[in-house]
């Protein structure tokens, strides 16, 4: 009897040990890993679905500057007249695999102005409450050459050179910046994460637009990893421009590699007037 009661106590033992305890995956201690980690954790990226809540002021004079056609900023006001954001929304999902993705516009502040953005095989369907009821289009080819800006291979792309060339530039650039902070664990969006903070300084911070233009100007990063698949689960980015405004961006990152079905809106809602935009080369007419 004692050897039996051994052979089961030996037993139990052996089943606690393997379901925890020693077993267990070390936690990730060194902040600069997580990010880096984070960031490799997208290489093969499916689909992801995203939440974007905006709270703060800007200054809307800097605002106007950055977007007037010939690149020229507004004549500086003696005060800043500051624009409430709180309560701006960005929601949607991108189809990595297929290049394909939605999404939804609310900037309450701007006259209550809302926007719906569908994206399928190249081509943007665009519509806006300051528009007609319907989509118009607009072919991506011709935004992209229009636009001073480099492309960039896709996180996604079935080519793995061309993601290896995408990490190493983001790495390279998140080695030149702070030394970031580990803060403690959260829960956050129902899972266990770690949380990386990075504040960086305006002087380091490429800003066409000015609103980090004080001298106190800062941005401040904090990232929620998740510990299962060190995918990020949430970004809250904070700019502060001093009297220019201050904004809190919440990024919210979920359903990663869910199946996604995201279509052209039907040949009725398509209106037959191309899209543009002023101010950039041709209008941006397809």
């Amino acid at each position: 009897m004692p050897r039996r009661i051994l052979s089961i106590l030996a037993v139990a033992a052996i089943a606690v040990a393997a379901c925890g305890g020693s077993s267990a995956t070390p936690g990730l201690t060194d902040p600069k890993l997580i990010l880096t980690d984070s960031t490799s954790s997208l290489q093969n990226l499916k689909s992801v679905h995203f939440n974007v809540a905006v709270a703060g002021s800007v200054d809307a004079s800097s605002l106007t500057g950055a977007l007037t056609g010939d690149g020229s900023s507004a004549a500086p006001s003696t005060a800043p007249t500051m624009l409430d954001l709180t309560g701006t929304t960005i929601s949607g999902d991108i189809d990595v695999t297929n290049k394909n993705g939605q999404v939804a516009v609310s900037v309450p502040a701007l006259l209550a102005f809302s926007a719906n953005v569908v994206v399928v095989d190249g081509v943007a369907y665009i519509k806006s409450s300051l528009g007609d009821a319907k989509y118009a289009k607009l072919d991506l080819s011709s935004l992209t050459s229009a636009l001073p800006i480099p492309s960039l291979p896709a996180l996604g792309s079935p080519d793995p050179s061309q993601a290896s060339e995408v990490m190493s530039a983001i790495q390279a650039e998140l080695a030149k910046l702070p030394a970031p902070t580990k803060l403690p664990d959260e829960t956050v969006n129902g899972q266990d994460c770690y949380h990386v903070q990075e504040v960086v300084p305006s002087s380091a911070i490429p800003d066409p637009s000015g609103i980090l233009s004080g001298a106190s100007g800062t941005l401040t990063v904090d990232l929620w990893t998740q510990k299962a698949d060190l995918r990020p689960s949430r970004l809250v980015i904070v700019i502060d421009g001093g009297t220019a405004g201050k904004l809190t961006l919440t990024v919210d990152l979920t359903a990663y590699d869910a199946a996604v079905t995201i279509a052209a809106p039907p040949a009725d809602q398509i209106s037959d007037q191309p899209f543009s935009l002023p101010g950039l080369p041709g209008g941006l007419t397809p």
